[in-house]
């Protein structure tokens, strides 16, 4: 079975339905499979700080559920992200655009932790389909004016995977009583892909 392409407004719905700390946890694990990309990226360029990354999105785990974060702490680490966002239009190389992604997503959960606005969680995912678009487009060497270029990408097995494991995600965070801290463990390390991204760059 084919699922859907990612629809916003039932992702807003959903979440409504859930606390901060459940939206801001599904953001998170989606943006642990878009790390490695940001990683692709730096040893593809020799450019970047995928340290900085991953220092930042465990600033993030650890802030769900905290009633009150540091405004400034969240401002310096979003300022330290931006410093290594690289500007796809510098590189000849998709990964570029894919560190973006992935750096555009971190920023969104630090902008979550400051508004609460569910527009940033939604945002996160996105990208993470965003990615998966423009990379299978890439790999693919698709026709951009190919009138059956969208359910092409949605039927490929990378876009099918990454629409599954937001589901999968969603779910699990939907059904849990409460974020304790082996679940939200769990939930870290649900992607099981050997170390690699969402599509299949490794880390």
């Amino acid at each position: 079975m084919v699922l859907p392409a990612f629809n916003a407004n039932s992702l807003r719905m959903r979440l409504a339905k859930l606390d901060s700390g459940k939206q801001l946890a599904l953001g998170a694990v989606t943006c642990e499979r878009l790390l490695p990309n940001y990683a692709a990226f730096q040893k593809d360029t020799g450019w970047g700080d995928v340290a900085l990354l991953r220092k930042a999105l465990d600033f993030v785990w650890s802030s769900i559920g905290s009633e009150s974060i540091d405004a400034q702490v969240i401002r310096s680490i979003a300022a330290s992200i931006e410093t290594v966002t690289p500007d796809s239009e510098d590189y000849e190389t998709v990964y570029a655009d894919l560190a973006q992604d992935a750096c555009l997503c971190v920023l969104n959960l630090l902008d979550f932790l400051s508004k609460k606005d569910v527009d940033q969680i939604i945002y996160a995912l996105t990208y993470a389909t965003d990615s998966v678009d423009l990379y299978v487009q890439e790999i693919e060497s698709m026709d951009p004016n190919d009138p059956e270029l969208e359910q092409k990408i949605l039927n490929h097995r990378l876009m099918q995977r990454e629409l599954v494991q937001q589901e999968k995600n969603l779910v699990d965070i939907e059904r849990a009583s409460v974020l304790s801290p082996a679940f939200l463990n769990a939930l870290k390390a649900s992607w099981k892909n050997e170390g690699k991204s969402n599509l299949d760059l490794p880390s």
